[in-house]
C-alpha cells in the first residue's frame, strides 16, 4: 500500500486523521485558533489527547498517616489538572466535529513530548496539532521542538495568539 500524501486526502475527500495534544502550557484564548486549524480539513476524524502530568517526587516514609496524606495530595493534584485541562478542551470542542474523541494519558516521566509522540504513532495520526508552549527548561527546551523531533507525521503548531485575536 502506497503512502498518501495529505494533499491528496484532501483532494479525495478522504477522513484525514488529527490530533489535537492538550499538554497543558496552552495560552488563553488558544481554542479559535485550534479550530481554524481542524476546519482547513475536509472531513477530520479529530481525536484530542489531554496529557495528566502529575509529578510523582519520591516518598520514603513508613508512617502511615504520611503516606495518606502523599495519596491524597496527589489525587487533589490530579483533580486539579483534570479541570484544568478540561477548561481547555471545553474551549476548543464547540468548533469541532461531532466525532471528537477524548483520550486522557497520565504521564509517569518528565517529558509529555514521548507520551504524545508514541500516541501519535499508536493512533496513525495524519497531522498533529499543537499550541507553542515556552521553554519546560534549558536542558529539554520547547516541548513543540521535542515532538516534532519524534512524530512521524507532520506537526502544525498554532502560534500563541496575539493581543488582537485573543479578543
Amino acid at each position: 500500500m502506497s503512502a498518501v500524501t495529505l494533499h491528496e486526502r484532501r483532494q479525495t475527500q478522504e477522513a484525514t486523521r488529527v490530533l489535537i495534544a492538550i499538554h497543558g502550557s496552552e495560552p488563553g484564548g488558544w481554542g479559535p485558533e485550534a479550530q481554524q486549524a481542524v476546519n482547513r480539513w475536509t472531513r477530520p476524524t479529530v481525536r484530542i489527547l489531554a496529557i495528566l502530568a502529575v509529578p510523582s517526587p519520591p516518598f520514603t516514609s513508613l508512617i502511615p498517616a504520611a503516606a495518606r496524606r502523599y495519596r491524597a495530595a496527589r489525587a487533589a493534584w490530579e483533580t486539579a489538572e483534570r479541570a484544568r485541562l478540561q477548561r481547555v478542551i471545553d474551549e476548543i470542542s464547540p468548533g469541532l466535529p461531532e466525532v471528537t474523541e477524548v483520550v486522557w494519558t497520565p504521564v509517569s516521566y518528565a517529558d509529555p513530548g514521548r507520551a504524545i509522540a508514541a500516541h501519535a504513532r499508536a493512533w496513525a495520526a495524519d497531522v498533529l496539532l499543537i499550541s507553542a508552549a515556552p521553554a519546560a527548561g534549558v536542558w529539554l527546551g520547547a516541548l513543540h521542538d521535542r515532538i516534532i523531533r519524534r512524530v512521524h507525521c507532520p506537526v502544525l503548531v498554532t502560534p500563541r495568539p496575539t493581543a488582537a485575536s485573543a479578543c
